[in-house]
């Protein structure tokens, strides 16, 4: 497990990613032909990855962290970037109906999905990447520094676009919810198919629709690269959850491949290619889960890692002398409820899930 984590790891440490959070990738002496297609990346878990973290009056959180990590050319995040297109859809407790698309089956106006697409949210809706992409206007999701990461991979004319539908709150099967059956698990144990999640009744139109609107204002069917993941949260805190996670996240991963398979790159009937980037979780304990729960649930996910699978990690412990000022936060400046990273953090997170796509040469 160590020499897996450092083979494909131990480059997304923070600190070499402070300067600018960009680089070219791989040092690959043979580049890969590439296809000429729209490549499009997807994210989705829960709160962290739907965005709940605040950018402050007039970005000032967020500017105090673009100084704090030494990037000059940040105001792009504010003004939006042009050259990484995001749509997204999200909102709820892990409860969204699939009744009404638009509030989102949510009574309490302040729980109605948050997105891009205003008057049909489901359809989704292509902007250029800024903040006020997460929970709510006032709100950022890893989409930021991912795309500032990205930003000099791709032109206005032929942008990289993001699709990111994430629920609050939601982990597999939930007991106790009203959700059940609803969120993110797709088998059960003895592999029945679960008749309604989240991936079946959110995820799967909600991309489609985003797929079908590049290919209209293209003219070309759109080339998944890779699916980033931030989930694990509603999951950690209980060990029985815990115990069936990877079963139940490589059935989500195989149906994801499966069902886009015709969006993967040519020869790829299966899907295969589509690669699966997991963020680790918090391990310094949070309202929903303990400190050694969140490590034994991140434990889970390293082992799942697999390159040969096109299954990568977000590590966010990669640094092995553990330098405090290098892991990921919970407090601060515009975090929330101790569950959600601080403003420097969540850009941070963004940035090494762009790093994971660059390093893997998942451009290509």
């Amino acid at each position: 497990m160590k020499n897996l984590k450092k083979l494909l790891l131990v480059s997304v440490g923070f600190l070499a990613m402070t300067a600018t959070g960009c680089n070219n990738g791989g040092n690959s002496s043979k580049e890969p032909e590439k296809e000429d297609r729209p490549i499009v990346f997807v994210m989705s878990g829960q709160s962290n990855m739907e965005g709940n973290t605040n950018f402050g009056t007039n970005a000032s959180y967020l500017t105090k962290a673009f100084e704090d990590l030494g990037i000059e050319d940040g105001q792009c995040c504010i003004d939006g970037i042009e050259s990484v297109k995001t749509s997204y859809y999200g909102n709820g407790y892990g409860e969204l109906s699939r009744d009404d698309y638009n509030t989102g089956g949510q009574k309490n106006a302040s729980q109605q999905p948050h997105a891009s697409n205003t008057e049909d949210k489901i359809k989704g809706k292509f902007l250029n990447t800024k903040i006020g992409m997460g929970h709510s206007d006032s709100m950022m999701g890893p989409e930021l520094g991912c795309a500032y990461v990205l930003k000099d991979k791709a032109t206005a004319e032929q942008p990289i676009y993001l699709v990111k539908m994430a629920s609050s709150g939601s982990g597999f099967a939930q007991s106790g919810s009203s959700a059940e059956g609803k969120n993110w698990e797709v088998k059960t144990e003895d592999g029945t198919p679960v008749e309604h999640n989240l991936f079946s009744d959110f995820l799967k139109p909600f991309l489609k629709n985003n797929l079908d609107t590049i290919e209209q204002e293209t003219g070309k069917k759109p080339i998944i690269k890779g699916w980033l993941w931030h989930q694990g949260e509603s999951d950690g805190g209980e060990k029985a959850k815990r115990d069936a996670y990877a079963r139940r996240l490589a059935d989500l991963i195989a149906e994801f491949r499966t069902t886009f398979a015709e969006y993967s790159v040519q020869g790829d009937t299966e899907g295969k290619e589509i690669a699966f980037i997991d963020g680790m979780t918090f391990e310094g304990g949070t309202m929903l889960a303990g400190a050694d729960d969140a490590k034994a649930l991140n434990e889970i996910k390293l082992a799942a890692a697999d390159a040969n699978d096109k299954r990568y990690i977000v590590d966010t412990y990669a640094n092995e002398e553990h330098v405090d000022a290098n892991l990921l936060k919970v407090s601060g400046d515009g975090s929330t409820q101790g569950v959600h990273y601080n403003t420097k953090d969540c850009f941070r997170l963004g940035m090494a899930y762009g790093k994971v796509i660059l390093d893997n040469n998942l451009l290509d």
